[in-house]
């Protein structure tokens, strides 16, 4: 697909004013909307002190939607399920991983020992039935001669901001009825066309519930594996919300140490 050229489009984009004094109304109209939806994150410093796990931010947003062309969005979203089946048949082929990430050495010492973590449970035979992936596919738009969105990077392990990413597309439509952007835009238009529906937090809950009816054992829970002192803690409770909302499936928040200290595996290679 051909992208569009640049000229024309940085021509065409809308323009925001750099006014601070303009931009007061809706800054603090935003910090308020956040507050009443949940697009926070807890204070810096609330992982260390007891007395600060109630100090919440505002999560860093923009005020209004970044302009990029329909064409390469159109083209991304198209090509995410390829994507997902790549990933997936990757992680399948034994013989490619190994000539793959054996050549690393130990030059990246977590990807080392991911691999390593590989080994061992592929020599203990604890491959599953069946596997439910949540990736996350990152892009930059390159401005060359034309416009053309390039893939920075594929997550697998970690795929956050599903939640917040979601009522942050609510946040713009909001905005752009509650205000029309006047003085903040200087140039262009933007219109609810624009900004389209972002259903990342319900395809990642009923993903999740997919898989856990094919666990098949109703009384199970979901396992969210989190970091110790996790900030972005309610980009995660949207899915935990979510899946006890729509599907009646409880989720458990642990991290890999209380996993260890907490958790064993029965003779079924069950988590409990």
């Amino acid at each position: 697909m051909e992208g569009i050229a640049t000229r024309e489009f940085l021509a065409q984009r809308p323009l925001y004013s750099q006014d601070t004094n303009e931009l007061q109304q809706y800054v603090e109209l935003a910090v308020d909307w956040e507050a009443m939806h949940g697009l926070l994150f807890r204070a810096p410093g609330s992982e260390t002190a007891t007395w600060q796990r109630t100090a919440l931010v505002p999560a860093p947003i923009t005020l209004a939607p970044s302009p990029i062309p329909r064409s390469s969005f159109d083209l991304v979203v198209s090509l995410q399920p390829t994507l997902n089946t790549l990933f997936d048949r990757i992680s399948r082929d034994h013989d490619f991983l190994v000539s793959t990430l054996q050549s690393l050495g130990t030059s990246d010492e977590f990807t080392t020992r991911v691999f390593q973590m590989y080994l061992k449970q592929r020599l203990e035979g604890a491959e599953k039935p069946c596997v439910i992936g949540i990736h996350r596919s990152d892009y930059l738009i390159n401005a060359g001669a034309e416009l053309q969105a390039k893939q920075v990077e594929f997550n697998t392990i970690a795929a956050s901001f599903a939640s917040l990413s979601a009522v942050v597309g609510d946040f713009h439509r909001y905005m752009l009825e509650r205000t029309g952007y006047k003085h903040l835009l200087k140039a262009g238009r933007i219109t609810r066309e624009q900004i389209p529906p972002n259903e990342s937090l319900t395809s990642i809950g009923d993903g999740i519930a997919a898989g856990f009816e094919l666990y098949g054992q109703s009384e199970a829970v979901v396992v969210m594996v989190v970091q110790p002192g996790e900030r972005n803690v309610y980009d995660q409770r949207f899915v935990e919300k979510r899946l006890w909302e729509r599907h009646h499936i409880k989720t458990l928040r642990l991290t890999f140490a209380e996993i260890r200290d907490q958790c064993v595996v029965d003779e079924n290679d069950r988590l409990l």
